[in-house]
């Protein structure tokens, strides 16, 4: 869509009621941390992967993984999948007392 049609569709196109492939579709050639949720289980955080985000598909996302050692690597995730998308590197979390920790498993 073009940005005249997304506004007579949406309105003033401020950002926050594109959805979400639009949206992903901005970070095109950027980094991103996209969290994939467990697809049985349907938690957030259950895998975490860092990369530029190279194509964005009607549901699937392509993801370049660069290692310091490894070559490129890709990823192919399901939009379905994606719990989360943060513009840039990971967010630092620390768990505080009590909290389940993101990786743990059952």
């Amino acid at each position: 869509m073009s940005e005249t049609q997304l506004q007579s569709y949406y309105g003033p196109t401020t950002g926050m009621a594109l959805p979400l492939v639009e949206r992903l579709r901005q970070l095109q050639g950027h980094q991103v941390t996209i969290y994939v949720m467990h697809i049985m289980r349907h938690q957030v955080g259950t895998l975490e992967l860092t990369g530029m985000l190279h194509a964005v598909g009607i549901d699937y996302v392509e993801l370049h993984i660069a290692g310091t050692r490894n070559p490129i690597r890709y990823a192919f995730i399901p939009i379905v999948a994606i719990g989360a998308v943060v513009a840039g590197g990971p967010l630092a979390f620390v768990p505080g007392p009590g909290v389940y920790p993101p990786y743990g498993g059952l």
